[in-house]
């Protein structure tokens, strides 16, 4: 083979490796609340538990609780987050704090046989961090919420929550 022919050769598997993996890289930055939560959930599974706590930034030791226990009031909560665009980011910007923040902890059954959990902090309108217990690798992510998030519409189901629960 001569050297030009090697050069070509090389070229050519540079840019098919390229085209190959940079859309394979992007793809795994950008996701969706569905994609990271709710479609690790099947059809034999059963919500378990959602607990949601609000904590106040400049006191953390006074946080307010709520449990759910009901898998379609559970439903109802995951609905709200649903349609939540992510995108990966290395290290969260939490610059734009509200007076509190919401941790959500799930837990689901899977097929009667053990339980997994997810872990969700929103930290305002765009900041988002999941802990999943499924993954064997990078449990803990953090997301920038690139579409809206109703932040009224969270403490407004929490205080409904809250209210009916007392």
């Amino acid at each position: 083979m001569g050297k030009r022919t090697k050069i070509i050769l090389g070229v050519v598997i540079v840019i098919v490796v390229a085209a190959i993996a940079i859309p394979m890289y992007m793809s795994k930055q950008y996701s969706t609340f569905r994609a990271e939560v709710i479609d690790h959930m099947d059809m034999l599974d059963t919500l378990e538990l959602l607990t949601i706590r609000k904590i106040p930034t400049s006191d953390p030791n006074n946080e307010e609780e709520v449990i759910i226990r009901d898998p379609q009031e559970i439903k109802e909560m995951l609905k709200l987050a649903k349609d939540i665009e992510l995108r990966r980011v290395r290290k969260m910007d939490i610059s734009e704090r509200n007076s509190y923040y919401y941790e959500w902890r799930l837990l689901i059954k899977k097929e009667d046989r053990f339980t997994e959990g997810f872990g969700i902090t929103f930290y305002n309108e765009h900041a988002v961090s999941i802990y999943s217990e499924y993954k064997t690798r990078d449990k803990h992510e953090d997301y920038e919420i690139t579409n809206a998030i109703n932040f009224n519409e969270m403490e407004r189901l929490f205080t409904n929550l809250k209210e009916g629960k007392e």
